[in-house]
């Protein structure tokens, strides 16, 4: 039972006693037994699409699974083949199983003797998957051999058992009548196959009708065969049993073969387990038993479950409605009128599939078990109810578990299950409307099908590669037009259920109604043409429109999926089907030789003729005998079947010809008719499983022979023999017969005589053979014998005449066939012009010698060869520098440039190849379309060429490696020669691509030297032929390079042809040899790759898929770029030392590319896996340093068991415990700390693990492609691109530059192996750019504002009256909304910008944190500036409010006093002059000053101050402190510069493998005394703009003077020293003497300035003027308004304008930066860079190196200076600012005063100042001396007064505009309170932390960044570094260092050696820095340039020996400039 059960053969169910019975004497059940206790071991799994359980694979033993049963019985003798049918109903299409034994098989039609009465029984058990699944549940299959009502217990136990009974039935007469009643009882749902497909009908529609309305069946429950194909029945037949499944009728559950053993005995019949040995073994198991025995061991809620074993419910008393057959429906009969058995099958799968779903409705499907139970009652035996099965069973009883879980169901979404319903009213195409004979306008069908456009060859296979939705969708046709392109969807696919038109859709069903009027249109003959289009129409038309490369495409597929080929292609006409067609007659019939070329086959004959069992050729060369079957006239007997019998096993028969059985494939012909079809029998060399020793061909002519006269002369010319069938011989057969007696090809005829009416006489036979001169042997007659004996008459036949050898005979080709073709007027569609022409390029391979195919490549390809590899290992080891041994590395590089230069020097001397030559002006030619068919010439050429030499290759090193241990050198030379000796296209390509590279060298380019004339057009050619789908070469396999200016000029040339914005995702594949990466790609997209067994891709090929449609916008891409790799560990390869470096490059490349990657593993190998994984985990962890997280999806091909998923969780969940520990060591390696696999990789355990079954179903050569194969991948390709559609936003796509920029950039990471990109690949620094300009631009916004409002609230201080700590409160309150406002606003941005799809944003994503954070500090830090500018304000305004209030006192009393002298003067009877008022007032004034009474200003001792403050600042420095004291006071220490002396520094040392870099002596003093210098300058200028303020010393400033200077100390980074605490005392010291003499000026200037006696002598002048003035009574308004506005508006507006402008020329600045110079840090260095290279001075260079800070501040002042000065419109910049300035305050100022007049004002001169300055606090600070003076006196009309002072305002406006344009712009710079180098400096140099190894300032353009990094790092003899014992200084970079061995220590190691690999552990500070490891690091060029012009003064600087540089560091400039561009991505065009 197990290995029956194994091999898919139905098992005994009932088994008779032995004993034969005459058939006509009915038998009761008790002779039977039921063997239950057989089946028991036997365990299923299979997964249903509607699962119940939270598992979707269920697996038990069968005997106790429940699941409904459908039994199949006959009444009568039946015409139709019930196993048959059945074997049908449960088989795919294409490939039949013969489960049941039928009368067709051999020896099936022999009568039954003692197994008549047996019930076998089978299941049908589904995958789970929609699309391939018959039924979607489990369903047992019962099958009763014998008939009926024989057997008729048998029959009333299975209707007891059964959900359904469907029974075969030919005649209805009473007797039938009466059995049919009898089962009226039973719950099983009754159905009747009717045939009418007779000579004689038996059953008329009345008797039906009456029998139905008397027992109350439907229409649907009745299936009638009528004049239908086979398929067609099948289709009814699986449609009822599927709703039978589906029903559930009321409480009735389905059984268990466990419960029907309960019933089988109860029933009479005996269960095997049930016998008392068995039970008495049962026994041991009974105990102890569980606590409550639910009967059927299971754990379901099913009720079916918990009932006892016996009759289900229902079958007691009256049966239930609808399950009585007094109660049955039409559709319970199932009718065979003139119905062929395919149909009858289909009409069966209906019902079966409505039982199978009837646990729905609780109803409880009888098990095996189950059906025992019934037998036995039934009084049949079972053989497990024997004693002895039954004590053995007791064993099983106990213990028994806790609880069984029976059959656990997974839920399921049922969504799925269906596909739309299709439409009606296809109607079939009539021949006659095709009659075109010579019109090339498309044929009638063609147009019926949509392809009118294509028509003729204009559907290409691009076409075919384009994705859309559409082509996502698998929905059934819904119209004739849909029907083309969905079998080129599946054929395309590799789908062998693309001939299965699926349309139109079988509405009989749905038709069928309740009224047994209903019945006669089930008798109705239907005609042919009524049920859709011949799938061999479909495929006539679609290679009648399809173009050279499709139809190529189309065979080759069709090829794998084992269907049969289109040889002669009919020219798509159909004419009358008795006219009789010469070959000449119109445009006749293609041969498709040129379609089939490509198709290579491998197969192993029995009687091989060489040393190697093994042949594989192309198919078209191949001389294999062909045997063509032929019909003449009409036949009875499917020709096409019957080849397909003869061609396939007995148990697994392939429906490789379309024959009348299959789908539609009864509907007559249009087009395809006269098409002539070609299948191989290929051997597999084993004798007891091939069919025929030797490979042949088989043609099928489709027609009558007689019609196509011209084909079957062709097909009689090119045969070894003709089978021809026949069931007439009349004259006209005779005729025609005797017409074929002069061809070579043997004839046989096969003559059916199994037919009513025999046509056919021996005599008739016997006179034509005799006249005919032909054998008996060569007459195969079909008598009353069944196919299988037929079938072997026929395989005999065909065998003797494939092993004839008759004299000189040879078979023929197919290519020697297409010139008799030509010959016998056929055309050839190899022979077209285009094609012809296009072959002319194969004559460059006319001199290849297949002996010496290494000289051919030599001779005709030596660029790419011995050349490409040197230099390929030249550009690695300058890249990874491992030979370098002691040698320094620029020495070295210098060494590897100069051996490069000797290799294109080399190759410069090498001519073009004459073949290479033409190749290029083939593939250049204009006007040329015929490239791609000129290349896959020349490819075919080459791997045919190629076979057959490696199959020489591959016979001596078998007979070699036989000799192995005695041959080991020539086993190694032959290896070698094997692999020198590969020859395909891709190395004539390769060669392309060397001489465009060659041509377009730098050396090349200037000497405007070309190869080839047309050598620019290559990348072009190339592109073309990419978009065409022909595969690039990416990687090269054969040297593992990459040709970075070939790939990139030809993508490059890609995007100008399909638009430089075209964007693209890619898809890359990567696993172990020979797993089947090419073949999935292949089906999955319909792709070109290169397949076949062993190591077939080498390196990596990528071609481009066109995205159309909706998809493309919802993707947000044009194109998928699939990439497919070489395998992984190839064993080839293995012994080599570098094959894990060659993997593990292949593997970072590819999957650093991609967006998805898939890894392909072979199996369910989790070590494989794991050994895949463990090369790309280091590359998936390196690219998620550039924000770069890929999708990866593992597809485990070979895995055909449904429960591979659920059965692999516990092997996924250890194999990700495991990844986590491999990428946890891998990132130790890459020092990243807390690292998960999961962090690296977007990868989920359960959804991303494919499970995909072997591609082959059987074994080859003759296996198909597994349809499992080709579905799974299909739903592979749906899931794909769901995953590109939710990975958009985090991986958006990347237009075809960006994609070359980021491949240029990853390959020069994967050369240098080093993959911390940082910012070296040109396409992230391009993103990171265009963030760095977006933040740049946010960040300058946000200072501004600042700025602004800075000024606006210190003019409101300013102006302010009232209580200014309410005010503070006020503006902090103010700044603080407004920058919390910003900040939200600016986030926003930011997260606008990474969501926008903005170009390679998502690369940035790892620096979005980043960039929020600079956001926020920024922000926070603005705020905290601008609070701080507010509270200096105010605490200005109070520091001066005592001295400001002695002043108002001393005003007050002034001017009491001067009106006073008014009223004296003016009350004197004369008038006064102006002598006489000046004395009086002198006198007045003189009086009143004396009078006041103040205490003056109390200065402070500052210095005592300070000296306290730095005694207590530097308490363990006092000795240092006192004894400089001693020497001079405080205030001398500061009056010359601080010498530094070597007690200041401590020195470091820093160790290098054998050498000691530079200790202590006098340069480390020179360069600590530049850093003191600095320091000491920023000192100074911190103190000087203290000074400049308008404040009073203050105690403060020297605590934060102290604080400064501590901090910069701290600051000073340098490897060689650090500063001691002696510096630090002495240091302090010195500053704070250089401060005090100042402090102590600014104190007194403070004094002088706000001296209440002094202010008023300042101000005499002023009130003597006013005293004249009113005294003398001239115009007071005037008067006072001019004093108001030169006194007070003119210097308020100069001062604002000044504070203003800063901000404005920085903002300036910036808008006028097309270089972005002053916005990003790497766009300003280069720019300093060339200001250097512009000065070229020693100490310009040296400045930079030391004390960049200043270095930058001072260009940047230079630049504001020269851009203030800039002249546009004929003025300079800053007088244009300035006058911006002045005239929008003006204007403001202007429009207040003119508000005030046309609104009459109504308040006085008080009044309106006091809203005059109210409405402009914001702009400008108004002098309070001044505006006292104003309002002195002035208490008239304001209105008067605002009308007076209106022009004083315009004249300030003109004065100062005037003013303007003569200000010094260098000194107003300089005066500015705002520096805008200070502004510039700020946004440019966020970060100031210098390289701990090298001292580069970090470059970061945040200020928020988690580790520092610089672009470049310089050498370190430019920073003192020299070598101990040579004292020479230093040319290496760090970047080598720390990718060295070489070791360093220093302070901060404590002086402990450190490698330099592990500087980061040395503390917190080196760990934030990265530097990129590159042992190949040189300095840059600009540095290299600087150092070699330098070296001396430097050497002198230093006090060290000049560098050891060679002539390679004098680069030229441009080179130097081309470089600067490459690294910062800038564009300087010129120096």
């Amino acid at each position: 039972m197990l290995k029956m059960s194994l091999c898919q053969l139905a098992l005994p169910f009932l088994l008779p006693e032995g004993h034969s019975y005459t058939r006509d004497k009915v038998r009761e059940p008790s002779g039977a037994s039921l063997l239950l206790w057989a089946m028991r071991p036997i365990v299923k799994m299979w997964c249903p699409q509607s699962p119940t359980g939270n598992s979707p694979v269920v697996e038990m033993p069968i005997v106790t699974a429940t699941m409904p049963t459908v039994s199949f019985l006959r009444l009568g003798r039946c015409t139709v083949s019930k196993s048959r049918v059945l074997n049908l109903t449960l088989s795919q299409t294409q490939l039949q199983q013969n489960i049941f034994l039928h009368s067709g098989m051999e020896c099936g039609n022999v009568p039954h003797g003692i197994s008549d009465g047996m019930a076998e029984i089978s299941w049908y058990l589904p995958s789970g998957k929609s699309n391939t699944d018959i039924f979607p549940e489990a369903a047992a299959f019962i099958n009763l051999r014998g008939d009926a009502e024989t057997y008729q217990g048998h029959t009333r136990f299975l209707a007891k058992v059964s959900a359904a009974l469907f029974i075969f039935i030919d005649v209805i007469g009473e007797k039938e009548r009466e059995f049919l009643t009898s089962l009226a009882q039973s719950p099983a749902k009754l159905f009747l196959i009717v045939n009418t497909y007779i000579s004689q009908q038996h059953i008329i529609p009345e008797q039906v009708k009456k029998l139905f309305k008397d027992l109350k069946l439907q229409s649907q429950q009745c299936i009638v065969r009528a004049n239908v194909n086979e398929a067609k029945l099948v289709e009814e037949l699986q449609s009822l049993i599927k709703q039978v499944i589906l029903v559930m009728d009321g409480d009735q559950s389905f059984l268990s073969l466990e419960q029907m053993g309960d019933i089988a005995r109860e029933s009479g019949i005996q269960v095997d387990e049930h016998q008392p040995e068995i039970q008495r073994d049962k026994d041991l198991t009974s105990k102890p038993q569980r606590e409550a025995d639910h009967g059927d061991g299971c754990g379901s809620e099913d009720p079916s479950h918990r009932h006892s074993p016996g009759l289900p419910q229902g079958m007691a008393g009256d049966p239930p409605d609808g399950n009585n057959f007094t109660k049955l429906q039409p559709q319970q009969c199932v009718f065979q009128t003139n119905v062929s058995e395919a149909t009858l099958v289909e009409k069966f799968n209906s019902p079966i599939q409505q039982v199978t779903w009837m646990r729905d409705r609780d109803q409880s499907f009888l098990s095996l078990e189950q059906t025992g139970d019934i037998v036995r009652e039934s009084g049949i035996h079972v053989n497990e109810h024997h004693p002895e099965i039954q004590q053995a069973k007791d064993l099983t009883s106990k213990p028994q578990r806790e609880a069984d879980p029976g059959d656990s169901w997974g839920s399921e979404d049922p969504s799925h299950w269906h596909s739309p319903g299709l439409p009606e009213g296809m109607i079939g195409v009539s021949p006659d409307g095709n009659n075109q004979s010579g019109n090339r306008s498309p044929p009638q069908l063609v147009r019926d099908l949509g392809l009118q456009d294509h028509y003729p060859h204009k559907l290409s296979l691009t076409s075919m590669w384009e994705i859309s939705s559409e082509k996502l969708d698998d929905n059934k046709p819904t119209g004739p037009e849909d029907l083309p392109w969905r079998f080129l969807q599946m054929i395309l696919s590799a789908n062998s259920l693309a001939r299965n038109p699926e349309w139109p859709p079988d509405h009989s069903l749905e038709d069928k109604k309740d009224d047994v009027e209903d019945f006669n249109d089930l008798f109705e003959v239907k005609k042919p043409g009524d049920s859709g289009i011949n799938p061999l129409d479909i495929i006539a038309a679609i290679f009648l429109c399809a173009d050279h490369s499709l139809q190529q495409e189309l065979m080759l597929k069709m090829s794998l999926c084992q269907l049969a080929l289109p040889f002669l292609l009919p020219e798509g006409h159909s004419y009358p089907r008795d006219k009789v067609r010469g070959p000449m007659e119109g445009p006749g019939a293609t041969l498709l030789l040129w379609a089939m070329r490509p198709i290579v086959k491998m197969w192993c004959p029995q009687s091989p003729t060489g040393n190697s069992p093994v042949v594989e050729m192309p198919i078209v060369t191949a001389p294999v005998p062909t045997v063509s079957f032929l019909r003449l006239g009409r036949c009875t007997m499917s020709k096409s079947r019957f080849l397909n019998l003869t061609l396939s096993k007995t148990q697994l028969q392939q429906n490789i010809f379309l024959h009348s059985g299959m789908e539609c494939g009864n509907v007559p012909r249009g087009i395809s008719d006269g098409m002539v079809e070609i299948s191989w029998y290929l051997p597999s060399g084993k004798s007891n499983t091939d069919i025929f020793p030797e490979a042949a061909a088989f043609i099928n002519l489709r027609g009558d022979a007689e019609t196509y006269q011209g084909h079957t002369r062709f097909l009689a010319k090119v045969s070894a023999a003709l089978f021809i069938f026949i069931d007439v011989i009349g004259e006209k057969e005779r005729e025609f017969l005797t017409s074929l007696a002069q061809s070579p090809a043997k004839l046989f005829l096969i003559v059916n005589a199994h037919i009513s009416q025999q046509h056919i006489t021996p005599e008739q036979v016997k006179k034509l053979f005799k006249d005919l001169k032909l054998q008996s042997q060569q007459c195969i007659v079909r008598t009353n014998v069944n196919e299988a004996k037929l079938v072997e008459k026929l395989r005999f036949q065909v065998k003797q005449v494939i092993l004839m050898s008759d004299g000189d005979q040879s078979f023929l080709s197919l290519e020697q066939m297409g010139d008799i073709a030509r010959e016998s007027g056929i055309q050839v569609d190899e022979h077209q012009p285009e094609i012809q022409r296009a072959k002319d390029l194969t004559k460059i391979l006319g001199s290849l010698d297949p002996a010496d195919i290494t000289g051919y490549k030599k001779r005709v390809l030596p660029f790419h060869g011995e050349p490409w590899q040197g230099l390929s290992k030249v550009e690695k080891e300058k890249s990874r520098m491992k030979l370098r041994r002691d040698r320094t590395t620029e020495k070295y590089n210098h060494e590897l440039d100069q051996e490069k230069k000797i290799i294109r020097e080399a190759q410069l001397r090498q001519s073009l190849s004459e073949e290479m030559r033409i190749f290029i002006d083939h593939l250049t030619c204009p006007g040329g379309d015929d490239s791609a068919i000129s290349l896959q010439w020349l490819k075919l050429m080459l791997d045919s060429k190629s076979r057959e030499i490696m199959a020489g290759l591959c016979r001596d090193y078998k007979e070699l490696s036989k000799l192995s241990k005695q041959k080991v050198k020539e086993l190694k030379d032959m290896d070698q020669k094997m692999t020198d000796s590969s020859l395909g296209l891709e190395h004539f390509m390769r060669e392309l691509g060397q001489v465009y590279e060659l041509s377009v060298t730098q050396h090349n380019i200037k000497q405007q030297t070309q190869i080839h004339p047309h050598v620019l057009q290559l990348p072009g050619v190339a592109a073309e032929l990419l978009l065409d789908g022909f595969p690039l070469e990416l990687i090269d396999g054969d040297v593992s390079n990459v040709p970075v200016s070939w790939i990139t000029a030809v993508l490059e040339a890609v995007a100008e042809k399909v638009g430089r914005a075209s964007r693209v995702f890619v898809l890359t594949v990567i696993g172990v040899q020979s797993t089947g990466k090419s073949t999935l790609l292949n089906t999955m997209f319909c792709l070109r790759f290169a397949v076949s067994s062993g190591r077939c891709t080498r390196g990596a090929y990528m071609q481009l898929m066109k995205v159309t449609g909706n998809l493309a916008e919802e993707l947000g891409c044009d194109f998928i770029l699939v990439i497919d790799t070489e395998g992984l560990r190839a064993p080839e390869l293995a012994t080599l030392t570098d094959s894990y470096e060659h993997d593990n490059e292949l593997a970072t490349f590819v999957v650093g590319l991609s967006n998805i990657t898939l890894v392909n593993i072979g199996m369910e190998n989790i070590a494989e896996m794991k050994d895949i994984l463990q090369i790309v985990v280091h590359s998936l962890l390196r690219m998620k340093l550039t924000g770069k997280r890929p999708k990866c999806i593992f597809v485990h091909q070979n895995v055909g068991d449904v429960s591979a998923h659920d059965h692999n969780l516990r092997g996924r969940q250890k194999l990700l415990e495991q990844l986590d520990k491999m990428t946890e060591a891998a990132a130790k390696l890459e020092k990243v700390d807390g690292v998960m696999f999961r962090d690296v990789m977007d990868y989920d355990a359960d959804k991303d693990n494919w499970y995909i079954p072997g591609l082959w179903q059987g074994t080859p050569p003759m296996a198909a492609v597994n349809t499992g194969y080709s579905e799974h991948v299909f739903q592979l390709k749906k899931s794909l691109i769901q995953c590109l559609l939710k990975g958009k936003p985090d991986q958006g796509a990347f237009t075809i530059p960006d994609f070359t920029k980021w491949m240029t950039g990853l390959w020069e990471q994967v050369k240098h192996e080093n993959f911390i990109f940082s910012f070296q690949n040109s396409l992230f620094a391009e993103a990171y750019n265009q963030l760095s300009v977006k933040y740049k631009g946010w960040e300058w916004e946000l200072r501004k504002f600042t700025h602004s409002w800075g000024n606006e609230a210190e003019n409101r201080v300013n102006n302010a009256s009232g209580d200014l700590n309410l005010l503070l409160q006020i503006l902090e309150r103010e700044i603080r909304t407004e920058i919390n406002k910003r900040e939200a606003e600016t986030l926003d941005k930011l997260k606008a910008l990474f969501e926008s799809g903005a170009d390679n944003m998502q690369l940035m994503e790892k620096y979005r944190e980043e960039f929020k954070l600079s956001i926020s500090s920024l922000c926070r830090r603005l705020q905290d500036d601008s609070m701080h500018r507010c509270r200096d304000a105010v605490n200005r305004r109070v520091g001066l409010q005592e001295v400001d209030d002695i002043w108002n006192q001393c005003h007050k009393k002034i001017e009491h006093q001067v009106k006073e002298l008014l009223l004296k003067c003016k009350g004197a009877n004369q008038v006064l002059d102006d002598k006489e008022l000046q004395t009086a007032f002198g006198e007045m004034w003189q009086d009143t000053l004396s009078q006041l009474d103040y205490q003056p200003c109390r200065e402070r001792n500052i210095e005592l101050e300070i000296e306290n403050l730095l005694r207590d600042n530097t308490a363990t420095q006092g000795r240092v402190i006192n004894k400089m004291l001693k020497r001079k006071p405080l205030y001398k220490q500061g009056t010359q510069c601080f010498q530094i002396e070597r007690k200041h520094i401590n020195t470091t040392w820093k160790r290098r493998a054998n050498t000691v870099s530079m200790s202590v002596n006098q340069s480390d003093v020179i360069q600590a005394a530049m850093i003191t210098q600095s320091l000491e300058d920023q000192c100074h200028q911190w103190i000087s703009d203290i000074t400049k303020m308008d404040m009073d010393y203050d105690i403060r400033y020297c605590i934060e003077l102290l604080h400064i200077v501590e901090e910069k100390i701290n600051n000073i980074s340098h490897p060689n020293f650090t500063m001691s605490e002696e510096f630090r005392a002495e240091f302090k010291l010195h500053l704070c003497g250089y401060a005090v003499p100042r402090f102590q000026e600014m104190q007194t200037r403070f004094i002088q300035k706000h001296d209440p006696r002094q202010r008023l002598e300042n101000m005499k002048g002023q009130y003597f003027h006013l005293f004249r003035d009113i005294y003398t009574e001239q115009d007071e308004n005037q008067r006072q308004a001019e004093r108001f506005a030169q006194s007070c508006f003119l210097p308020a507006l100069r001062d604002a304008t000044l504070k203003a402008l800063s901000v404005n020329i920085v903002d300036d600045m910036k808008e006028n930066d097309p270089e972005s110079k002053y916005s990003l840090r790497n766009n300003f260095t280069v720019a300093l860079l060339v200001h250097l290279k512009q000065r070229d001075t020693f100490d310009d260079y040296h400045r930079y190196i030391t004390d960049l800070e200043n270095s930058a501040k001072d260009w940047l002042h230079h630049q504001v200076i020269e851009h203030c000065k800039t002249q546009r419109d004929g003025e300079i910049t800053f007088t244009r600012l300035a006058k911006g300035i002045l005239t929008q305050i003006t204007e403001q100022a202007k429009e207040i005063v003119e508000d005030a007049v046309k609104q009459n004002f109504a308040g006085n001169v008080q009044s309106f100042l006091d809203m005059f300055v109210d409405k402009l606090k914001d702009r400008i600070s108004m002098p309070k001396d001044e505006m006292k003076l104003v309002l002195f006196h002035s208490d008239g009309d304001g209105k008067k007064w605002a009308e007076a002072v209106l022009p004083s305002i315009e004249e300030v406006e003109q004065r100062l505009l005037s003013e303007v344009t003569s200000w010094d712009v260098q000194a107003k710079i300089e005066e500015l309170s705002i520096r805008p180098r200070d502004e510039l400096f700020k946004g440019l140099f966020n970060c100031t932390k210098k390289c701990p190894l090298c001292g580069v300032f970090c470059d970061s353009e945040t200020p928020v960044h988690s580790q520092h990094s610089c672009k470049q790092h310089r050498p370190e003899g430019l920073n003192g570094y020299r070598f101990i014992e040579s004292k020479h200084l230093v040319t290496d970079v760090c970047t080598a260092s720390v990718a060295g061995n070489g070791r360093f220590k220093n302070n901060d190691t404590n002086w402990e050696l450190k490698p330099y690999k592990d500087y980061q552990t040395v503390n917190d500070y080196y760990k934030s820095w990265i530097i990129q490891r590159e042992i190949s690091a040189q300095a840059a060029s600009y540095w290299k340039k600087v150092f070699y012009t330098f070296n001396e003064q430097f050497a002198e600087k230093y006090k060290a020996k000049p560098a050891e540089i060679d002539e390679a560091w004098n680069i030229d400039w441009d080179v130097v400039r081309g470089d600067l561009n490459k690294t910062y991505n800038t564009n300087i065009q010129s120096w």
